[in-house]
């Protein structure tokens, strides 16, 4: 899988946008790639968009990075899919 790839399943799945290469808007929750010389970082942004320790994943190829990517992304909407609707 390449960025490509990726971002037509995201479309197709109706997926938030991930974070992937400083590209994108940074959230709660927002699915970050990075690239870090020979390595890759996924992980999920916090209130403050720090990485959440627990989430961070380590790869040393983009397209394992990006299959976690995919994954983090369909979890981060699942999840929000069984929360309640918000109201003021």
């Amino acid at each position: 899988m390449n960025v490509d790839q990726l971002m037509r399943i995201i479309e197709a799945e109706h997926l938030p946008t991930p974070v992937v290469y400083g590209m994108g808007r940074l959230h709660l929750d927002a699915v970050v790639l990075e690239r870090d010389g020979e390595r890759w970082r996924v992980y999920l942004a916090d209130e403050r968009t720090q990485p959440f320790e627990t989430t961070i994943r380590t790869f040393a190829d983009e397209e394992s990075a990006l299959e976690h990517v995919l994954v983090k992304l369909r979890e981060v909407e699942k999840s929000r899919r069984s929360l309640p609707p918000f109201s003021n």
